[in-house]
C-alpha cells in the first residue's frame, strides 16, 4: 500500500473522505427525509424533534415577512453547534455532522418547488368531509422521515443539532441518558409550538398530538431501518436434564447452543445455563421441546439484535 493510499484509508476512518455508498445513501436519506418535511410536515403544521423542528416553527412564523428558506435556517441553527462539537467532541464527527446537515439542509430547498405543486395536485384534495384527515400526513410523513433518518444513519452521518448536543451533555455528565437527553427536548420542542401555533387555522393542541404520533412513527421507523424486522431471540434455559434438552435443540432446530456454568443461590447446588440464539418461528417449537422433557426448567426468551457470527447476520437466513 503507497503512502497515498494508506493517507485516503486514514482519512476515510476519520470521515474526511467519505465512500461513495455512504454519500448515496446520505443523499437518498435527505431525499426521503425532504419529501417527508415538504409534502406532509409543513404544510399542515406538524412539528419534529431537533433542529430541524425549531427551524419548521421558526420558518412558520417567518412567513410571509421573510422569505428564507427552510434548509438555510436549518443551517443557521447549527452553525453554534457545530462550533460546539469542534471543540468539545472531535473534528471527524463534528465534520460528518456538517457534511450531513448541509446535503439535507440544501435537498430539502432543492426539491420544495418541486414538491409543492405534487403536493397540491396529488395530496392536498378533499375527503368525503371536505378536508384531507391530518393524521394520514403524521402517519407517512412520520415513517417517510424515519426512513431518511435512518438511511442517513446507516450512511456514517447526521444531521448534527440535538445529536451533539446530547453527546456534549453525555460527556459531562456520564449518570444522564443521551436518549432521555433527546425525547425531553423533542417533546419540549413539539410542546412549544402550541404556544406558537395557537393562532393557526387548525387546534394548536391537536397538531401537537398529530406531531407526537408522527415522532414516534419515525423512531420505530429508524429502529426497523437499522435493526430490521425480524428480531432474533435469545433463550436461558436452567435445567437438570441439559443435555437431553440441547441434543433436541441441536437434531431438531439446527441451532447451535452453549452451556453456561451457574449455581442456585439458594440450594447451592450447581447447574448447566444453556443459551440458544434463533427466530422468533422457531420458540414455540423450543418451548415444546423443553416442556416435554423437563416440565420444571425455568427458561427466558427474549430479543436479541445486532446478532453476529455463523448462522446470523449478512449473508444468512435466518429460518
Amino acid at each position: 500500500m503507497t503512502a497515498t493510499q494508506r493517507r485516503k484509508k486514514r482519512l476515510r476512518r476519520t470521515g474526511y473522505v467519505p465512500p461513495a455508498k455512504d454519500l448515496f445513501q446520505l443523499v437518498l436519506g435527505s431525499l426521503i427525509s425532504a419529501m417527508a418535511v415538504n409534502v406532509f410536515y409543513v404544510p399542515i403544521r406538524l412539528t419534529m424533534g431537533g433542529v430541524t423542528g425549531i427551524a419548521t416553527i421558526v420558518y412558520q412564523l417567518a412567513l410571509p415577512r421573510v422569505q428564507l428558506p427552510l434548509g438555510v435556517l436549518v443551517i443557521l441553527l447549527n452553525v453554534p453547534i457545530f462550533a460546539l462539537g469542534i471543540t468539545k467532541i472531535s473534528r471527524s464527527f463534528a465534520w460528518r455532522s456538517l457534511i450531513g446537515t448541509l446535503v439535507y439542509s440544501v435537498v430539502i430547498d432543492l426539491t420544495a418547488p418541486t414538491m409543492a405543486p405534487w403536493f397540491e395536485a396529488y395530496i392536498n384534495r378533499p375527503l368525503l368531509n371536505g378536508r384531507p384527515d391530518p393524521l394520514l400526513y403524521c402517519v407517512f410523513g412520520g415513517v417517510l422521515f424515519g426512513i431518511g433518518a435512518g438511511l442517513i444513519f446507516r450512511s456514517g452521518f447526521t444531521t448534527g443539532g440535538t445529536d451533539i448536543l446530547a453527546f456534549v451533555i453525555k460527556r459531562k455528565h456520564p449518570g444522564f441518558s443521551t436518549g432521555q437527553f433527546l425525547m425531553i427536548l423533542d417533546a419540549t420542542i413539539v410542546l412549544a409550538s402550541v404556544v406558537f401555533y395557537r393562532n393557526s387555522a387548525e387546534p394548536s393542541i391537536l397538531l401537537a398530538m398529530y406531531s407526537f404520533i408522527a415522532m414516534f412513527l419515525t423512531s420505530k421507523s429508524v429502529d426497523i431501518l437499522l435493526e430490521g424486522f425480524d428480531y432474533t431471540r435469545t433463550a436461558l434455559i436452567v435445567s437438570d436434564k441439559a443435555a437431553e434438552i440441547s441434543n433436541r435443540i441441536l437434531s431438531e432446530i439446527s441451532r447451535g447452543v452453549t452451556s453456561l456454568a451457574g449455581r442456585g443461590m439458594y440450594t447451592g447446588h450447581k447447574k448447566d445455563v444453556l443459551m440458544c440464539v434463533l427466530s422468533s418461528k422457531q420458540v414455540p417449537e423450543l418451548k415444546t421441546i423443553v416442556e416435554e422433557i423437563d416440565e420444571s426448567a425455568f427458561m427466558i426468551v427474549f430479543e436479541a439484535r445486532e446478532v453476529v457470527g455463523e448462522g446470523f447476520g449478512a449473508g444468512h437466513e435466518i429460518e
